[in-house]
């Protein structure tokens, strides 16, 4: 069956490759499983091929090259999330081709495809009010309220990724005062160590005596949910407490966005630090970016720290004018872990 060799390695590079000897996380796991089953479903409404009849030989340049354009057109995808698939795609032939020299070929094929054009997308940080009142919002008289308060400010301090402040664990948190931080795991499984404030570190020490009394297990998950087994929070858990308490902070905050996500915490973060003069490289630091580039998007967006650094540089006398600058199919998912 055409099938075979395919979905066998298919099988392999999800239950042991990305697992075992890349040790990546669930969620990126899930992420590549995602990629491929879209990639089965485009060859299966565009082919008219049926699971035994999908093999490396529909896997050609001119079908992924079909596939990127079918995600945007028709999956509604937005360029980025298209090209991230279509990166999962890549990582899966360029498995297969150090499995089977005979698909070095069609890696080398689908390696030249190149990812859609996206229009770069500037950061969308909350306001320092903003993130006070979004903060603030949660009750106090409550374990949810303090734990949400917790979450909130933690996310925002640390300008954790949600998938990082979701792994984190007991063991991954010093509340010392004076010496408070976290180790976060980020893309790669790379691990930094983040500075809190003090503050903050006050609220995971309460956290901890509240929610992991006692001797706490190392390896808990620091934020769960209220109710039912120990386990970590998911994303959805996390979006919709953003949702809830931007929603009980926007009487006394009418700016607030209608729509909020976590990476706005993130972006707000970022921002604070970029205009208390903290320098990039050290900001790219704190953020886990492996790229020096995707940290200086927050430089050319901040307009108003880069007004203010041109009248300071071109203003040397107060009072001074500024110059004007320019500027069964079941079956075989499930045998291939895609199900």
């Amino acid at each position: 069956m055409a099938s075979d060799e395919f979905f066998r390695l298919v099988r392999d590079w999800v239950t042991i490759h990305l697992p075992l000897t890349r040790r990546l996380s669930p969620h990126t796991i899930r992420s590549y499983k995602t990629a491929l089953r879209t990639l089965i479903e485009y060859l299966r409404q565009t082919q008219g091929l049926t699971l035994s009849q999908i093999g490396f030989e529909a896997v050609t340049r001119s079908n992924t090259n079909g596939f990127l354009a079918w995600m945007i057109e028709h999956g509604g995808l937005a360029p980025a999330s298209a090209n991230q698939r279509l990166a999962g795609v890549k990582s899966f032939l360029s498995y297969c081709a150090g499995e089977d020299p005979g698909l070095v070929a069609v890696w080398l094929d689908v390696k030249q495809v190149h990812p859609a054009r996206t229009p770069q997308r500037k950061p969308d940080p909350l306001t320092m009010p903003q993130v006070e009142a979004l903060i603030r919002a949660p009750r106090q008289d409550t374990p949810l309220g303090r734990r949400d308060t917790t979450i909130i400010l933690t996310m925002f301090d640390t300008a954790a990724r949600v998938q990082e402040l979701l792994d984190l664990v007991c063991s991954d948190v010093d509340t010392t005062p004076g010496a408070a931080r976290v180790w976060l795991t980020g893309k790669g499984r790379k691990t930094r160590a983040v500075p809190i404030m003090d503050k903050t570190g006050r609220h995971i020490a309460r956290h901890l005596a509240e929610f992991h009394p006692g001797s706490p297990d190392p390896a808990a998950p620091l934020f769960r949910p209220i109710y039912g087994q120990p386990r970590p929070m998911s994303q959805d858990a996390i979006a919709y407490l953003l949702r809830k308490h931007a929603d009980q902070a926007r009487p006394n905050c009418p700016d607030m966005p209608p729509k909020i996500h976590a990476h706005q915490l993130r972006h707000a973060r970022a921002t604070q630090m970029l205009r208390a003069g903290v320098p990039l490289t050290h900001i790219k630091e704190f953020l886990g970016h492996t790229d020096i580039a995707t940290t200086m998007i927050y430089a050319t967006a901040d307009n108003q720290m880069v007004r203010e650094a041109l009248q300071k540089a071109a203003s040397p006398a107060p009072g001074a004018l500024a110059p004007t600058w320019q500027g069964d199919d079941d079956l075989i998912l499930q045998l291939a872990a895609l199900k």
